[in-house]
C-alpha cells in the first residue's frame, strides 16, 4: 500500500468495504494494540480527497478526539489524511465483539438495555458536541455500526465517531431524527404508535422525539429521557469532560457487569441488565430470574396478606413458575395458559402462540379479538385487532378462517386491568404479524 499508514500500521485482514470507504484490523506498531483503521471516501469511491483547507480542519477534529475516553465510545487513536491523494483516516481502538444489527433481526432489545444504549448514546453525542464545538449526533446511528464488546473486552455498547458527519456529507443530517430511527429500530417500533407506558417509559421519551429532534437539544433529550425513565438527572456536560479519562489498558475479569465502568460512573437502569451485554442466551436467563422474583415478592405478599401459607406451597410455586419461565423464553414465545409470565412483558415484544377458537368483538365494535380459549376468562391472554387497523387479511371474515389453526401473533405486550385482574394483549396492526404455527 502506498499511503502514509504502512509507516505505522501493520495491516492485518479487511473488515469491511463499500462505497463510503474500507476498515482494516490493523496493529499500531507504537503500542502493539489492534486498532480499526478506516479509511474514507469523502466524496464517494470515485471522489477525490480533501483540499488543504480541508485537510487541516480535519486534523484539528482529530486532534481534538483523541483525547476523549468514553466507555461507549471507540476512542480515536489517530488520524489524518493520506498525502498522496487526501483520502482521510482514522485509527480507533479495536473492540472484540459483534455488532447488534443481526440481534435486532432477530427480536428486539429488552427495553432495559434499549433504555440503557440510547442513554450513553446521548451522553457520547453531547459530550462530542462540547469538544467540537457544534451541537450533532457525531456517532454511527446505524445498527450495523454499533459493537456489543465480547466479555472478554470488558465493554458494553461501544459507538463508532462519524467523520462523515463533521466533513459535512450531504447523506448524514446533525439533527437528532437519528436518533429516533435507532430507538425505533431497537424496540421494532418503526411505523407504529406507541404508547406512553411501553418500554418503561422509553415509548413517552420517543413520542416527544419525534416532533421534538428538529428543535430540541441534546442536553434537554437526555434530561427528559432520564424523566420518562424515572431516573435521577443526568450529569452536566462539564462533568462528563472532566471525566473522560483515558481507559484500563486491560478489564479486570472479576469486575461487576454494569454496562458502564469507570469513567462516568453510570449505573445500570435494572441491575443485572448488564449481564445481558455478554450473550443473547444470557438475556434470557435474566429475564426469567426476573419473572420469577417479582413473582415470588407476590406470593409473600399474599401469604402475609393472608396470614401465611406452608413455606412449601411457595416453593412449589416457584419452582413452577422457573419452569414455565425457562419454556416461556424459548425465543420469546408464550402459550395461551401462561398469560400471567405474559402479562409480565408489558412493553416488551412477545409472541402468543396457539390454536385459534374464535374470533369475538368488543362491545364498541371497534376491536376484533383473537381468542385462545373457548371458554375465555378476564385474564386469558388474546390477539387485538383494532378497526383502525389496515391491511388486507386483518377483516373478520379473514380472521374467521383461522379459526382451528395453530397460529403464532407477535407484537408488543399490553395488559387490560380490570377489577384486581389483568389481561394481556397483544395488539395487531398488520397481517405479517399472524403467522401459521403448524
Amino acid at each position: 500500500m502506498r499511503w502514509l499508514l504502512i509507516k505505522r500500521f501493520q495491516i492485518e485482514d479487511i473488515v469491511w468495504q463499500d462505497a463510503s470507504g474500507v476498515v482494516f484490523r490493523a496493529i499500531d506498531a507504537e503500542t502493539g494494540n489492534p486498532v480499526a483503521l478506516r479509511r474514507f471516501f469523502p466524496f464517494g469511491a470515485n471522489g477525490g480527497g480533501l483540499e488543504p483547507d480541508e485537510r487541516t480542519a480535519y486534523d484539528i477534529a482529530v486532534a481534538r478526539l483523541a483525547g476523549i475516553r468514553h466507555p461507549a465510545l471507540r476512542a480515536v487513536v489517530t488520524g489524518g489524511c493520506d498525502p498522496v491523494d487526501g483520502m482521510p483516516y482514522l485509527a480507533t481502538e479495536w473492540i472484540d465483539g459483534d455488532t447488534i444489527g443481526p440481534l435486532l433481526r432477530e427480536q428486539p432489545l429488552p427495553a432495559a438495555v434499549a433504555a440503557e444504549l440510547i442513554t450513553h448514546a446521548l451522553e457520547v453525542c453531547e459530550l462530542l458536541s462540547q469538544v467540537l464545538a457544534e451541537e450533532a449526533v457525531w456517532v454511527d446511528t446505524d445498527p450495523d455500526t454499533i459493537i456489543l464488546g465480547s466479555q472478554e473486552s470488558g465493554r458494553g455498547f461501544t459507538f463508532w465517531i462519524s467523520p462523515f458527519k463533521w466533513l459535512g456529507a450531504d447523506n448524514q443530517p446533525r439533527g437528532l431524527g437519528s436518533l429516533v430511527t435507532l430507538t425505533e429500530s431497537l424496540m421494532r417500533w418503526q411505523g407504529k404508535m406507541v404508547a406512553d407506558h411501553a418500554g418503561l417509559g422509553l415509548g413517552s421519551w420517543l413520542n416527544w422525539l419525534r416532533a421534538a429532534a428538529p428543535n430540541t437539544t441534546l442536553r434537554e433529550a437526555r434530561e427528559n429521557l432520564a424523566a420518562a425513565l424515572g431516573n435521577e438527572p443526568p450529569a452536566n456536560v462539564r462533568q462528563l469532560l472532566n471525566e473522560a479519562r483515558p481507559l484500563p489498558q486491560q478489564p479486570r475479569r472479576n469486575s461487576s457487569r454494569l454496562l458502564i465502568i469507570g469513567a462516568v460512573g453510570l449505573a445500570m437502569v435494572v441491575v443485572g441488565v448488564g449481564g445481558w451485554l455478554w450473550t443473547w442466551q444470557r438475556a434470557r436467563q435474566i429475564r426469567q430470574s426476573e419473572v420469577v422474583e417479582k413473582l415470588m415478592r407476590e406470593l409473600e405478599d399474599q401469604s402475609r396478606a393472608n396470614g401465611g401459607s406452608r413455606a412449601e406451597d411457595v416453593n412449589e410455586r416457584a419452582a413452577r413458575l422457573a419452569e414455565e419461565a425457562a419454556q416461556a423464553w424459548q425465543g420469546g414465545v408464550f402459550k395461551p395458559d401462561q398469560g400471567e409470565l405474559l402479562a409480565r412483558q408489558e412493553g416488551a415484544v412477545a409472541s402468543l402462540e396457539g390454536v385459534l377458537r374464535g374470533i369475538a368483538e368488543s362491545q364498541s365494535g371497534n376491536t376484533l379479538y383473537l381468542l385462545f380459549s373457548e371458554n375465555p376468562s378476564r385474564n386469558d391472554p388474546r390477539g387485538a385487532v383494532s378497526s383502525e387497523a389496515s391491511g388486507e387479511g386483518l377483516d373478520r371474515r379473514s380472521l374467521e378462517a383461522l379459526v382451528g389453526s395453530r397460529i403464532r401473533i407477535t407484537g408488543t405486550v399490553r395488559v387490560t386491568r380490570i377489577g384486581g385482574l389483568q389481561r394481556p394483549e397483544i395488539p395487531i396492526s398488520e397481517r405479517t404479524a399472524i403467522q401459521h404455527a403448524d
